[in-house]
């Protein structure tokens, strides 16, 4: 088993990286942080109307319209428009100019956005600043990205012991990459005792998640019977799932066993 904290930073998606949020998970449900708010701003109701309805150019135009009345909700998903080129010309400049109107009135979403944005420029004590300030919103995504951080030492002294506080956080709201990295600090002992029944507590979840790395390092501990019970079976199991999701340690591991499964 491997320590994947040393390697370099990828995506979300993939259990080890910063991530950009997406707009794609339900453009209504991020208004209930502004509902009052938005429920006086017609300009934001239209657009939303419009937005659902696939009509990105009215969309984006009534979002504009709610940004520049000082709507934060507005004010960040004009600025997701603009990174996407979506309803109006993709635009580096303007997408940040409305992410930071939105976070500096304390949208969490548009802060963890905004600190992506000076991690990908090397600005790690701006990302740093403003993922905490997501982080204390409670936004899991950020509380996992500051873990990260504390991590790598990137923007911030290294702290295993922060790291794992923060992924403990991310973890309880059922995020799954964190709930994988907790069960590495566990399987190592970095910033936690070393629990080799922790580790497997915090991988299972994360593997029932969908996690393809915490899939491949749970069937490895049932396969040496470190924090559970030695089950071959179990062990098989979490790695063919891994293996599916395209896991190359577990595609390998599958082949080396294939003789051995029916």
């Amino acid at each position: 088993m491997n320590d994947k904290a040393q390697g370099g930073l990828q995506h979300i998606p993939t259990g080890a990286a910063l991530s950009l949020h997406s707009t794609r998970s339900g453009i209504i449900a991020r208004g209930r942080r502004d509902a009052a708010n938005a429920a006086s701003n017609p300009h934001y109701r239209q657009a939303v109307t419009d937005y659902n309805a696939g009509k990105f150019t009215e969309a984006a135009a009534g979002f504009l319209l709610a940004a520049q009345q000082g709507h934060a909700e507005s004010q960040y998903l004009l600025s997701t428009m603009y990174d996407e080129g979506q309803g109006l010309p993709q635009d580096d400049t303007q997408a940040a100019h409305w992410e930071r109107k939105a976070a500096e009135q304390g949208h969490a979403y548009a802060q963890a956005n905004l600190s992506f944005r000076y991690y990908a420029a090397d600005d790690f004590p701006e990302a740093f600043a403003w993922c905490q300030r997501a982080a204390h919103a409670n936004l899991a995504w950020a509380q996992y990205n500051l873990g990260l951080m504390y991590r790598k030492g990137e923007g911030v002294p290294q702290d295993d012991a922060e790291a794992a506080y923060w992924y403990r956080l991310a973890a309880t709201q059922n995020f799954a990459e964190a709930q994988q990295k907790l069960g590495d600090l566990y399987y190592f002992g970095h910033g936690v005792p070393l629990s080799y029944t922790q580790a497997a507590a915090w991988y299972r979840k994360a593997a029932e998640h969908g996690n393809a790395e915490a899939q491949f390092q749970l069937g490895h501990l049932y396969a040496t019977g470190q924090g559970v019970e030695h089950d071959y079976t179990q062990s098989r199991h979490w790695i063919r799932q891994a293996a599916l999701q395209g896991h190359e340690q577990a595609r390998r591991e599958l082949k080396r066993r294939e003789y051995r499964d029916p």
